[in-house]
């Protein structure tokens, strides 16, 4: 069974709108992989962090007074990864002939920043030839942030996933957290075919499934039902896992 190797993501934004970055820094905050090592209005002043810090993610505005974003990259010579941040679409194509990692248009929410992160960190672990694991091995850790700490949780503690709100409720054999996320940004970042999403409220760890059938899972620890938008991935799921033993 493959390892899960953790990755910290440093990275910077570059945008002349202070608000722009304000709100970029908000998210990152709410993201444990990520590692914020300075926001900038000047890119020139961007290009000098880029420089000093090597970051391994750069969050890029496009149209700002001295340089387009766009120029930026063309003339940007180190190794980092890029994820355009603007108001306007019509750069998109050209944004991913420059192959950056995802083109953010605002104003966007946290989900979409948090998939756009998630697919820089994946690019990121294929570089570093780092195997991205579709199981659950006890090295194998999600990062939350909950009451201000960053907890280092075992995925193989994890007994269930129910979300409400904006809140989840993450049940372990040790202890209950409750970090400040809503159930599709935790899935986000969950293994794939470690955890399935069975209900609008609930994720379950694979493994823990005991039984199903067309309307309830039965695990170790809980009786869930099976909403009807998440039943056909749930069921192609379990008929691959049935298929492989």
């Amino acid at each position: 069974m493959l390892k899960l190797n953790y990755v910290d993501m440093k990275c910077i934004a570059i945008d002349d709108e202070p608000l722009a970055l304000k709100i970029l820094s908000q998210y990152c905050d709410q993201i444990p992989f990520l590692r914020l090592l300075g926001t900038y209005t000047d890119p020139l002043e961007g290009l000098y962090g880029i420089r000093s810090m090597k970051p391994d993610l750069l969050f890029l505005d496009i149209r700002m007074p001295d340089i387009s974003g766009i120029n930026f990259v063309e003339s940007l010579n180190e190794d980092v990864l890029i994820i355009f941040t603007t108001a306007f679409q019509e750069y998109a194509v050209k944004g991913f002939e420059l192959n950056v990692v995802d083109y953010l248009l605002k104003p966007f929410d946290f989900e979409r920043f948090l998939t756009a992160c998630s697919k820089a960190k994946e690019r990121l672990q294929l570089s570093l030839k780092m195997p991205v694991s579709e199981q659950i091995s006890p090295n194998e850790i999600l990062s939350i942030k909950c009451n201000y700490q960053n907890i280092q949780l075992p995925l193989s503690d994890i007994l269930y996933i129910k979300g409400f709100d904006n809140y989840v409720k993450v049940v372990t054999t040790k202890k209950t957290y409750i970090p400040v996320m809503t159930l599709k940004s935790m899935m986000n970042l969950l293994p794939k075919s470690g955890f399935v999403r069975v209900h609008k409220s609930f994720i379950i760890p694979v493994v823990r499934i005991k039984s199903w059938n067309r309307g309830i899972v039965v695990t170790d620890k809980i009786q869930v039902p099976v909403g009807r938008t998440f039943r056909k991935d749930f069921f192609k799921m379990m008929n691959i896992l049935k298929s492989n033993k």
